[in-house]
C-alpha cells in the first residue's frame, strides 16, 4: 500500500488509515507524503499505545488521531469525512467479510464532503493533479495469499451492496459508489 500511495505520489486533505495494527503505515504516509491522516483499529488499548509509540519514535508529537471500532459496529462518526480510506492486508477473516463491507458500505455513503479531494503531484509539474480516485474511495492491497474463492466473496458481496470495485494494480483495488466512478473517469478523459 505503501509502495502504491509513493508511487502515485498520492495526497490527500483527509485520510484514514483503517485496521492500523502498528501504525506503521499511516507513520510512512505522514513522513512521506504529509496525509493528514487518522489510525483506526478495534478497541485494544494496546493497539492505540503501539500507534502512539511508534508515531513519537517517528517524530510525530502529539501522536496520529485515533478511533476505536470493529467492522459492523456503529462507527463513532455519523458523518466521516475523510476523502480516503487505506487498508492493508485486511481480508484475512472470511466470516468477517459481511461486517467488512457494511462498514465501508457505511464509511462511502455518509462521506461528509468537506471541499476534500485526492490529488497526485505530477512528477513532471510542480502543479496539483487529480489523481483519478474518486472522494471518497476505500484503496485496500493486500499481499496474503487467500483463496481465490474467498477473494471473490468479498468484492462480489462489494458488489452486491452497490459498491463498485475497480482494480488498480499489483493487489491494490480501489471501492467506490458507482456515480463516482463514473465521475472520474470521465474527468480523466477516459
Amino acid at each position: 500500500m505503501a509502495q502504491f500511495n509513493t508511487s502515485h505520489g498520492l495526497r490527500a486533505i483527509g485520510s484514514l488509515n483503517w485496521e492500523s495494527g502498528t501504525g506503521a503505515l499511516a507513520v510512512f504516509l505522514r513522513k512521506s507524503l504529509q496525509l493528514d491522516i487518522t489510525t483506526s483499529d478495534y478497541d485494544d488499548q494496546d493497539i492505540e499505545d503501539n500507534i502512539a509509540h511508534n508515531c513519537r519514535i517517528n517524530g510525530i508529537i502529539p501522536a496520529l488521531p485515533h478511533i476505536k471500532h470493529s467492522w459492523g459496529d456503529i462507527f463513532p462518526y455519523n458523518k466521516p469525512d475523510w476523502d480516503l480510506v487505506i487498508a492493508s492486508d485486511i481480508l484475512l477473516y472470511v466470516k468477517q467479510y459481511p461486517n467488512l463491507i457494511k462498514t465501508i458500505s457505511f464509511l462511502l455513503k455518509s462521506y461528509n464532503k468537506q471541499k476534500h479531494q485526492s490529488y497526485a503531484i505530477s512528477p513532471n509539474s510542480k502543479k496539483e493533479e487529480n489523481c483519478g480516485l474518486p472522494c471518497p474511495a476505500f484503496v485496500m492491497s493486500w499481499r496474503r495469499r487467500i483463496g481465490k474463492e474467498d477473494e471473490s466473496l468479498f468484492f462480489t458481496g462489494c458488489e452486491d451492496s452497490g459498491l463498485a470495485v475497480q482494480h488498480l494494480g499489483s493487489r491494490v483495488y480501489c471501492i467506490n459508489l458507482p456515480k463516482q466512478f463514473a465521475l472520474a473517469e470521465k474527468r480523466d478523459g477516459s
